[in-house]
């Protein structure tokens, strides 16, 4: 049996429960696209409610409402990170906007986001926007950079900044026995996962149309324009000044960043710092599709945590990449899995472009 449960966001009440005709689970964590629900009846809940798809006592989704279409009887829903879909102030650019302590453009990651979800939604004084949120973490990572110094800052655009740049992931769950959303916020450094074309599953859909983006950061001074370093992405996603690293990530392609001295000591942050937070990660800039059977149990892709780092082996060859995201269908036979940062649909890409430029403007 097929069923969904929505709850109010604030209380985490039940709000409405009724059984699926069927579903599409979207769950790309790059793109943030939209999952749909059919229901049998009328539905009681509202936009930005919590929504809970399960089969038996299986959860299979766990998501924010962003529609109710009674007329069609359709449920759509996106990822839980819409939760935090709002702007605030730019608290990197301005100061005495009420944080305890105000942080720099060089931070501490993890600690940062927290910083930025607690001033956002437990600590302000709007009673329709503080969530009854429970922050966790795990990991750090310290050499954090933002360096965008517009006046407001979205927060689901700096949660994606940091997993496309510092592989740092948002989790959920519910705890009803005290009523909380437990949101943890995780450094994600899970590595070793070999996925083999020995189980029953699709040939892999391998985007190779991507023109790869920068892997040489060339920091510039601010007055003078002279070079003052170079920096080169290695095949490990890590950063190098040694421009005979035998891993570099080749052909190069160059990425010029300004570089201020004063600021830089001002803020905190390193040359290392800011040229990793500008082509960090660049080696996931690909897209690759696999489609696993939902009858086989070699691999459990709802084990996958985001931002996994996995080995593909196809046909004798290896693919290093990330986990992303699972799409699937009520009665489909394969679940697919998103591996990498790139989207192969045109207007997945689109989407986020636009998303984030309209964020920033705001």
């Amino acid at each position: 049996m097929v069923f969904y449960k929505i709850y109010d966001r604030l209380t985490l009440a039940l709000a409405d429960a009724a059984l699926v005709r069927d579903f599409d689970v979207d769950f790309d964590y790059v793109a943030n696209n939209t999952s749909t629900i059919r229901t049998t009846r009328e539905s009681k809940g509202h936009k930005g409610d919590l929504i809970a798809l399960l089969e038996g006592a299986t959860l299979v989704a766990l998501g924010v409402v962003t529609a109710i279409d009674n007329t069609d009887m359709r449920i759509s829903f996106k990822h839980p990170k819409e939760l935090f879909n709002d702007n605030v102030l730019n608290v990197f650019h301005w100061t005495n906007v009420g944080l305890p302590a105000e942080l720099n453009k060089g931070f501490e990651a993890v600690q940062g986001l927290r910083t930025i979800l607690e001033f956002g939604f437990v600590n302000t004084a709007d009673p329709e926007r503080r969530l009854p949120l429970e922050i966790r973490t795990f990991g750090a990572h310290a050499g954090a950079v933002w360096a965008d110094d517009a006046a407001c800052l979205n927060v689901v655009d700096f949660i994606d900044f940091l997993f496309d740049h510092y592989n740092i992931r948002v989790d959920f769950e519910l705890d009803f026995i005290n009523d909380r959303i437990v949101c943890t916020i995780a450094r994600n450094t899970t590595s070793g996962l070999v996925l083999k074309d020995n189980i029953r599953l699709s040939k892999p859909e391998m985007d190779n149309n991507e023109l790869p983006r920068e892997n040489r950061a060339a920091l510039f001074d601010k007055n003078t324009g002279r070079i003052v370093q170079m920096f080169y992405l290695l095949q490990n996603n890590d950063i190098t000044t040694n421009v005979n690293a035998a891993n570099r990530v080749l052909p190069p392609a160059t990425r010029f960043i300004e570089w201020d001295q004063v600021e830089a000591i001002r803020e905190g942050y390193t040359m290392m710092d800011l040229a990793r937070s500008e082509i960090g990660g660049n080696i996931y800039n690909h897209c690759i599709k696999y489609q696993l059977s939902k009858t086989q149990n070699m691999v459990q892709p709802n084990h996958f945590r985001i931002g996994d780092q996995i080995t593909i082996i196809y046909e004798g060859r290896s693919y290093d990449s990330i986990f992303t995201g699972l799409k699937f269908k009520m009665r489909d036979r394969f679940i697919t899995c998103l591996f990498g940062k790139t989207r192969i649909d045109f207007t997945d890409r689109m989407r986020i472009h636009n998303n984030r430029r309209f964020a920033k403007k705001e």
